[in-house]
């Protein structure tokens, strides 16, 4: 006994548009975290070390309200792009082997975080 339902070839080729945009958005999202990450310690007030001591250099001892004020803008465009790139991938689950993206996920609340945190040490001390 033959089945009679007929083979269609496979033709899709690969990853549509949808998907290489949310794998794009996905590494920028992980680039607006390390740079974030790398602006909040570069704010941080600055240790004083032996030779600052020894040679009477003073160091910036608070933290630097304009490179905070720059982290959270960018937190602000990173919790943006990381919604619009959830929004695309709820819109892509049709396949049985797409997913949604943790990295996404995880960009939201790290930028969600950031936020929040940076507004209440911002405007509120």
């Amino acid at each position: 006994m033959e089945n009679s339902v007929p083979q269609r070839p496979y033709t899709r080729k690969g990853p549509d548009i949808i998907c290489r945009m949310v794998d794009i958005a996905s590494v920028i999202l992980w680039g607006f975290i390390i740079v974030n990450f790398a602006i909040i310690l570069w704010a941080k007030p600055v240790g004083e070390t032996f030779f600052d001591r020894l040679f009477n250099i003073s160091v910036r001892d608070y933290w630097d309200a304009a490179m905070l004020q720059i982290s959270l803008f960018l937190s602000l465009a990173q919790l943006l792009v990381s919604i619009f790139s959830l929004y695309l991938n709820s819109k892509r689950l049709k396949r049985k082997d797409d997913r949604i993206r943790i990295s996404i996920i995880v960009s939201i609340f790290v930028a969600s975080f950031i936020c929040m945190f940076l507004t209440v040490f911002l405007y509120f001390t």
